[in-house]
C-alpha cells in the first residue's frame, strides 16, 4: 500500500462517522427535495406485486420497522462485547480480538448491522436510495481493509486463520453452521445497548409512518437517536485519543 493510499485510509478511518453521516445526507436530502413526486421503493416493488401503493407504503414502513429493530439488537450484541471506548475510538484499537457470539457470523458485525440498516432505510426514498447502500460497502470495505493490516501485524497466525473461517462482512452459507453457537452466546449489556441504539428510534417512528404514510415522522422520531449516538461517539473518541 502506497504512503498516500495509507494515509487517505487512515483519514477516512478516523473520519468514519462523519464519512457516514455525509453519505447518508447527500442521498436522503436530495431524494426528499428533487425527488419528492418519484415514487418509493415500496410503491415500486408493491406495483410489481399488483399491490396498492398505499398497502405497499404502510407494509414497507412495517418490513423497515422490524429490519432496524433485528439490525439495532444485533449492533447492540455486538457492542456488548466491547467497551466504549473500543466501540467509539477513532483511531484503530486492535488489544484484543474478538471471535465469540456475532464476531462467529462475520468479522465486522457492527458494520454489518449498520449496512443491513442502510438497506432497509433506503427502501423508504425513491430509487436514488439504493445509491445509499452501495456507497456504504464500499466505504466499509476500505476502512475494514484498513484495518485489517493492523490485526495482521498484532495477531499474526491467529488473525491469518480466523479470517479464513469468518467472512469479513456480508454473511456466507457457513455462516448457519454457527449460528445456535452464537446465539448461545448472546449477551446485552447497558453499555451496549447505550452505545449503539441509534436506530431504535427509528422503530416506532417507522411504525407511525406506516399508518400516516410520511416518512418525515419516521425522521423526526428516529434523528434525535443518531445525533445522541453521534455526539456520544465524538466524546468518547476524542476522550480517547487525548
Amino acid at each position: 500500500m502506497s504512503t498516500l493510499a495509507a494515509r487517505l485510509k487512515k483519514s477516512e478511518f478516523e473520519a468514519r462517522i462523519f464519512v457516514s453521516l455525509g453519505i447518508v445526507a447527500v442521498v436522503t436530502l436530495p431524494s426528499l427535495l428533487l425527488f419528492k413526486d418519484t415514487p418509493s421503493l415500496f410503491v415500486v416493488a408493491g406495483a410489481l406485486l399488483g399491490a396498492d401503493a398505499g398497502v405497499a407504503v404502510s407494509w414497507g414502513y412495517g418490513i423497515v420497522a422490524t429490519l432496524l429493530a433485528v439490525c439495532s439488537i444485533f449492533r447492540m450484541w455486538a457492542g456488548s462485547i466491547l467497551t466504549p471506548e473500543r466501540v467509539m475510538a477513532f483511531k484503530i484499537q486492535v488489544d484484543k480480538l474478538n471471535t465469540e457470539g456475532p464476531y462467529r457470523i462475520v468479522r465486522n458485525p457492527i458494520y454489518l448491522a449498520d449496512l443491513s440498516a442502510i438497506c432497509a432505510f433506503g427502501l423508504c426514498l425513491p430509487w436514488v436510495g439504493l445509491v445509499m447502500p452501495v456507497l456504504f460497502y464500499l466505504h466499509y470495505v476500505r476502512i475494514i481493509q484498513y484495518e485489517e493490516v493492523s490485526l495482521f501485524a498484532r495477531y499474526g497466525e491467529e488473525y491469518r486463520k480466523y479470517s479464513a473461517e469468518v467472512p469479513r462482512l456480508l454473511p456466507s452459507p457457513k455462516c448457519i453452521a454457527v449460528l445456535p453457537l452464537a446465539l448461545r452466546e448472546f449477551q446485552l449489556t447497558p453499555n451496549g445497548f447505550r452505545h449503539n441504539a441509534l436506530f431504535v428510534l427509528f422503530v416506532p417512528g417507522m411504525i407511525l409512518a406506516a399508518f400516516t404514510q410520511n416518512f418525515l415522522h419516521a425522521l423526526f422520531i428516529g434523528l434525535p437517536g443518531v445525533i445522541d449516538w453521534a455526539v456520544i461517539h465524538t466524546v468518547i473518541g476524542t476522550r480517547k485519543q487525548a
